[in-house]
């Protein structure tokens, strides 16, 4: 299966009012989404509100990588405009936000586990048991369990490959064949 670029165009949300002079320009699609899935081309049976700024690189799913190279302090471009809209999700969709979701918060249970670990540990004077659980803390538990913690809740926000051109006034969707064509079958029946 390969992938096609879906290409939507944007309009000013006649609703926005800038608060700031450096508030982005909101933008709203000019045309509905189909009621279909974009990753995996499936009936949609719920949408998540997405919003995608013009400023960066196009979405992609959050990596261990990404996540690591972002840490330094980086100059980003300011977005002058973001578009918000609903994006539909199907089961699969639905599915993987909640495992990522569950993985986030299980991760960040071993944080207090281990830290009730010590404390009994503590209290019932078991000296062996001291230096497995302080490289269970230092080196281990905590801050693996944070990092993963914060990767699973990142991933749990994407669900759709979706990014602006350069001059923000469409909005590109990397999306599947069965989405592709029900697009294409809805600008058909508005003409």
């Amino acid at each position: 299966m390969t992938r096609q670029q879906v290409v939507f165009d944007t309009d000013y949300d006649p609703d926005w009012l800038p608060i700031v002079s450096a508030t982005p320009m909101e933008l709203v699609l000019a045309e509905a989404m189909p009621a279909s899935c974009s990753e995996h081309g499936l009936p949609a049976v719920d949408s998540r509100a997405c919003t995608v700024n013009s400023s960066g690189p196009r979405s992609e799913l959050p990596t261990l990588r990404g996540f690591l190279r972002s840490m330094p302090p980086s100059r980003q471009i300011p977005a002058e405009a973001r578009v918000r809209f609903q994006c539909p999700a199907c089961e699969y969709c639905l599915a993987g936000i909640r495992r990522d979701r569950w993985i986030a918060v299980l991760s960040l249970l071993f944080v207090p586990l281990t830290l009730a670990a010590i404390i009994i540990t503590k209290q019932l004077e078991l000296e062996q048991f001291y230096l497995p659980l302080a490289f269970a803390v230092v080196p281990g538990c905590l801050p693996i369990a944070l990092v993963t913690a914060m990767l699973a809740w990142s991933r749990s926000g994407y669900f759709a490959d979706v990014w602006m051109n350069a001059t923000a006034d469409r909005l590109i969707v990397s999306a599947h064949p069965d989405f592709v064509a029900a697009v294409e079958r809805n600008r058909a029946d508005t003409r």
